[in-house]
């Protein structure tokens, strides 16, 4: 059986590519009228935002929807698969983490100046346009912000799994204290630290409630669109009849053995 097509795990082309769009773009909005402080305050955030809750469905179907042959998107349901089974993430792997949001900046990129192309010089289409420039912004950026949510390589992957079981027996209210020392202890750089804690970026203990669960807080970018998200993923997974391969995977690490947890070849088309 052939494998599925799979997208390279990191390209510097692709990343420069990304970046001579991105400055086209903001170039472009820059010397569009109408422009002001506030409108780009407001689109920073919902640029943030979007890219969040882009993340989180994204990362919601490569848990519970795509079988492995599927071209592309299987590939990365399988990558989610063993990221569930063995959480690192390497923040200074840079060029394999921007390569990740480079898939979904620069189709957004172009989609943006279309967009600034063919609508007319008004504020309302500044703060839309703003916006999208933004979200690229962010989206490059996605992976490398999902990985400091992580313990990068300052532990061992058995290491860090121990921890996470110990954690996930504890009252649900004490787990996110327990995660948040945990991670006190790691070689996070102090200017990112301080981007976690004022939830600009993802903050490792909110994240790792994913990984103790998997029917919430997906999102990879900043958490804002989990508290009106999770919500509709607890109710999609209660209507499916099984379980992802990840989402078994992660179950396992957590230490829970639910019946009727997935079994592989029902999700074979």
């Amino acid at each position: 059986m052939p494998r599925p097509l799979t997208l390279p795990n990191q390209s510097k082309l692709l990343i420069c590519i990304c970046i001579i769009l991105q400055i086209w773009e903001l170039y472009v909005i820059k010397n569009r009228p109408h422009g002001t402080w506030w409108l780009l305050l407001i689109a920073f955030f919902a640029g943030g935002l979007l890219t969040d809750l882009i993340s989180g469905i994204f990362h919601f179907t490569f848990d519970y929807v795509w079988p492995p042959n599927t071209p592309i998107m299987g590939p990365i349901a399988v990558e989610f698969h063993e990221h569930h089974l063995t959480p690192t993430l390497d923040p200074s792997a840079l060029t394999a983490n921007l390569t990740k949001g480079v898939y979904g900046a620069i189709p957004l990129t172009v989609i943006t100046l279309c967009v600034a192309g063919m609508t007319p010089d008004t504020a309302a289409w500044f703060a839309v346009i703003a916006t999208l420039g933004f979200t690229n912004l962010w989206m490059l950026g996605f992976h490398q912000i999902h990985a400091y949510a992580h313990m990068g390589s300052e532990l061992s992957a058995d290491e860090f799994n121990r921890a996470v079981r110990e954690i996930s027996r504890l009252p649900e209210k004490e787990q996110r204290k327990e995660f948040a020392r945990l991670f006190q202890a790691l070689g996070i750089p102090p200017w990112v630290r301080l981007l976690q804690r004022s939830r600009l970026f993802l903050r490792p203990d909110v994240h790792w409630q994913h990984h103790i669960t998997f029917e919430s807080d997906f999102s990879s970018v900043n958490g804002w669109s989990d508290p009106m998200m999770n919500w509709l993923y607890r109710l999609l997974i209660k209507r499916m009849t099984a379980k992802p391969v990840s989402a078994a995977a992660g179950r396992s690490l957590a230490g829970e053995t639910r019946e009727g947890e997935l079994r592989v070849e029902e999700r074979q088309p």
